[in-house]
């Protein structure tokens, strides 16, 4: 019997190599797409996968995700899916995503889900995974919001791994660490790009090897990097 992954925002970017990946390894795939529109594009290309659409900017939506799975047993949930509003807080403007939705998709649905879909993933010993970015350790001054998420979700990891100690569970909890990945949601910024393929096969590489920090890419050195100069990184960073 094959492994089941859900992979959240599937249909682009990194998260559609997270799904070529994983259908390749042999997984039964689940995944999710914003829109119907997005959805039925991707079955196009992935027919053998299970899309189910889902809003993640809003909590209803997520609930009907995790009863559409019920309580079918999940042995990996990569929360993928994320968005970047570039905003000035001396020059505000009306963005395309207020305040409340960036959240809501970058740091609320993650942890709403794993609410949902907790016994799911605990009845395998399975494997979450929370993808983040270099920005949560090195915050750049143009995406604010977007930086603040990531920063929080790499602390909800750090906790969810503390009270998986506390308790003697055996599922494991892996944050992703992202550099500048080559996506639509980075096009034309940024030099040194990975690919969404080589950022899915060291995510899922790391998950399989129970990986608690996934530092993908280039994230390897500067994680190095920061322990001898603690501050360089960021201050470049708060300059972008």
């Amino acid at each position: 019997m094959s492994k089941t992954v859900l992979i959240t925002g599937g249909t682009r970017g990194v998260g559609k190599a997270l799904v070529s990946k994983c259908n390749s390894l042999g997984y039964s795939v689940i995944s999710t797409g914003s829109s119907d529109k997005s959805v039925s594009a991707a079955k196009l290309n992935f027919p053998n996968v299970r899309w189910i659409c889902c809003d993640l900017s809003d909590s209803k939506s997520i609930a009907k995700l995790a009863e559409a799975i019920n309580t079918e047993p999940l042995d990996m949930v990569i929360h993928n899916a994320g968005v970047q509003q570039a905003r000035n807080l001396f020059d505000p403007v009306e963005d395309d995503l207020s305040v409340a939705i960036e959240t809501q998709i970058n740091f609320n649905a993650p942890i709403e889900l794993t609410q949902f879909l907790f016994s799911n993933v605990e009845s395998t010993k399975g494997t979450w995974v929370y993808v983040t970015s270099g920005l949560a350790i090195a915050p750049k001054q143009s995406s604010p919001i977007y930086c603040a998420n990531k920063a929080g979700l790499r602390a909800f990891c750090k906790s969810f791994n503390g009270q998986i100690q506390r308790e003697g569970s055996d599922i494991n909890v892996c944050e992703a660490i992202l550099p500048l990945v080559d996506t639509d949601m980075t096009q034309g910024r940024g030099k040194g790009k990975i690919s969404a393929e080589q950022a899915a096969d060291e995510i899922i590489q790391g998950a399989l090897n129970g990986r608690k920090e996934i530092h993908v890419g280039k994230m390897k050195l500067v994680m190095q990097a920061r322990r001898v100069l603690p501050n360089f990184i960021e201050n470049i960073m708060l300059k972008v």
